[in-house]
C-alpha cells in the first residue's frame, strides 16, 4: 500500500511542478508514476479492478491538480508575471502610400543591407533597396511598392 501511495505522491508533485517548469518531461514523469502506481497495485491486489481504479483515480488526481494549479497561478502574483494578461487591437504595419509615391525623393534613416528605414515626408518607412547595400543618410528615389514596405534606389544627382 505504501509503494501505492508513494508512486501516486511523486506522480502529483512531478505534475505540480511542470506546471512551473513547462517542457513535458515533469509531466510525462508524473504520468508515469501514476501507471507505476496502477503496476504496484496490481501486484498488492491482482486482479483488474485495483489497478484500473488506482489509475483512473490516479489520472483524475493528476488532472483536478492541473486545474487548480492553473486557475490558482493564473490569479497568483507569480502567475500575471508568466501568463499573458491583455490584448491589443490595432494594426501591426502602418498603411503604404499609395502608387504616387513612385519618384518621390527622400533618405536612409538606416543601413540598407538590403532592408532598412527610409524617411520620405516627414514619415519612416520599411523599405527594400534594389541596388543592395546603402549607407545612412544616402538619398534615394521610390522605384516601387510591396505589400508591406516600398523599393527604393540610389538616387544620383
Amino acid at each position: 500500500m505504501e509503494s501505492i501511495l508513494t508512486a501516486l505522491l511523486f506522480g502529483y508533485i512531478l505534475i505540480l511542478v511542470e506546471g512551473f517548469l513547462p517542457g513535458g518531461i515533469l509531466g510525462l514523469a508524473g504520468a508515469f508514476c501514476i501507471g507505476l502506481a496502477s503496476y504496484f497495485a496490481y501486484l498488492e491486489y491482482g486482479g483488474l479492478l485495483a489497478p484500473t481504479l488506482t489509475f483512473v483515480l490516479g489520472a483524475l488526481g493528476g488532472l483536478l491538480i492541473v486545474f487548480i494549479e492553473f486557475k490558482w497561478l493564473s490569479k497568483s502574483r507569480l502567475g500575471k508575471n508568466l501568463f499573458l494578461s491583455g490584448s491589443t487591437d490595432g494594426i501591426s504595419n502602418k498603411e503604404l502610400p499609395g502608387e504616387e509615391i513612385i519618384g518621390q525623393k527622400g533618405k536612409t534613416l538606416t543601413e540598407h543591407k538590403p532592408e532598412g528605414i527610409t524617411l520620405l515626408n516627414q514619415k519612416n518607412y520599411d523599405a527594400f533597396c534594389e541596388d543592395g547595400f546603402l549607407p545612412k543618410g544616402t538619398s534615394i528615389v521610390v522605384t516601387g511598392r510591396d505589400d508591406f514596405r516600398i523599393r527604393v534606389k540610389r538616387f544620383i544627382n
